[in-house]
């Protein structure tokens, strides 16, 4: 479907470049996003940050909360501890792949395909809790679907969610790997986890419906429809609920009430959301993937007006006054002040993703199948480590692959231990 999608989005470029034309100048609704009101917006903002800075308070620091961090999902991890170099603290093998992990209370746990590359009888996701200290099982590994292609995994509120490529969202407790409760969603195309966000669970179905569960007992409070259908990762931040599809639509939503708040649509262009979003720099970040037009592109978070444009090919990380940007292998730190480029780093194999920013480091996974982390004031690298084999010469190494081995990637960091899945359904600790 993603080669389908690509395809309609490059007959249509012409009309993506007119509406992003359209909407840099403020435009109405109909291809463009409403504009917010203009009287006194300094109250506004200070209230914004006010809420912002209340709301962070019950995010847990030094813990890496799922999939891309948090629920604003651009990668960064408040309060890091760990510093290189590292050692190898502990490793366990869980079957053929695993999930980028979460990581808080001293504890570490991931979504696993648990079947081995030798067996064909299909996937089998299950849910795994370890100590973070030794690798040590907390209890035995608990079963999410069999044969279900899908599992993902996120953090909030004390509970783990987990939600399946078919649309069952599941709430396990962390001590005991207790089921708490599950319900279906009813959808065939989930391929991200749902976010906790101030005592609320989002997700969306892959079929144009978001929905905001109860995290106590999943009872639906709201749904609503989306502009587009497929595969959109849920951010949530004080503002709303953002949906992006790509770069040719997105959505912010009412938090409480799921009304529409703001949205950009190009007219008759399908994109599946396949590119993940994220929030940082007073904007909202999507990213397209077609030949010709390969680059992220950062709406304003208050008026929906493009802000900046880069050529990408992985989804964009944030750290303090810095947004990391990736294309064809090259990394570049830029200044969220200036946009001037502080410094870049080289893939060998020309792909690389920005995971992880945390405790001044930044964590890049390498085309050439290492874990490079490089010091964020200068670019220099400090330490590597190599989770997967030297790609072939003549393979085509993708800078971000979301859904390899029916799990979404990444690392984790907390209390000190970077937590990275590498080749083989193997998890790996490191410790300072």
């Amino acid at each position: 479907m993603g080669s389908s999608a690509r395809r309609i989005r490059a007959r249509s470029s012409c009309v993506l470049a007119t509406a992003l034309a359209v909407l840099a100048v403020g435009a109405g609704p109909g291809g463009a996003a409403t504009p917010a009101p203009a009287a006194n917006p300094a109250p506004r903002a200070a209230t914004a940050i006010a809420k912002a800075k209340a709301t962070a308070t019950t995010e847990p620091v030094d813990a890496t909360l799922g999939y891309r961090a948090n629920a604003r999902n651009d990668s960064f991890v408040t309060g890091a501890t760990a510093a290189p170099p590292f050692t190898k603290a502990w490793s366990v093998d869980l079957g053929s792949a695993v999930s980028a992990p979460v990581a808080v209370g001293g504890k570490v746990f991931v979504v696993v395909n648990a079947v081995e590359e030798e067996e064909s009888d299909g996937p089998r996701m299950e849910l795994v809790g370890l100590d973070a200290a030794t690798g040590k099982r907390l209890w035995p590994q608990r079963l999410i679907a069999d044969n279900d292609p899908k599992a993902t995994l996120a953090y909030g509120g004390g509970l783990l969610y987990t939600q399946t490529g078919r649309g069952v969202v599941t709430a396990w407790d962390p001590a005991t790997g207790g089921q708490r409760w599950s319900r279906s969603i009813g959808s065939g195309s989930c391929e991200y986890p749902p976010t906790w966000y101030d005592g609320t669970l989002y997700t969306q179905d892959g079929r144009g419906t978001a929905l905001a569960l109860r995290p106590s007992d999943g009872a639906e409070l709201w749904r609503a429809p989306l502009v587009d259908w497929g595969w959109s990762p849920v951010v949530v931040d004080d503002l709303g609920v953002w949906f992006g599809f790509d770069n040719a639509s997105y959505q912010l939503l009412d938090r409480r009430t799921g009304q529409e708040l703001r949205r950009y649509d190009v007219p008759d262009l399908l994109a599946l959301g396949g590119n993940p979003i994220a929030r940082g720099a007073g904007a909202l970040w999507l990213r397209s993937d077609d030949v010709d037009d390969e680059r992220t592109v950062a709406y304003d978070q208050n008026t929906g007006a493009v802000l900046r444009s880069f050529p990408a090919d992985a989804t964009p990380a944030f750290g303090p006054g810095r947004v990391y940007v990736a294309h064809r292998g090259v990394v570049k730190a830029i200044s969220t002040t200036t946009y001037k480029t502080a410094w870049s780093y080289r893939s060998p194999r020309g792909a690389a993703t920005v995971r992880l920013v945390a405790g001044g480091y930044v964590y890049v996974k390498d085309g050439n199948g290492k874990l490079v982390v490089l010091n964020e004031r200068t670019g220099a690298v400090v330490w590597s480590y190599r989770l997967w084999a030297e790609p072939h010469p003549m393979e085509n190494v993708l800078a971000e692959e979301d859904w390899r081995g029916w799990v979404n990637p990444g690392i984790a960091t907390h209390g000190g231990r970077v937590f990275a899945p590498g080749q083989d359904g193997v998890l790996t600790a490191f410790a300072d």
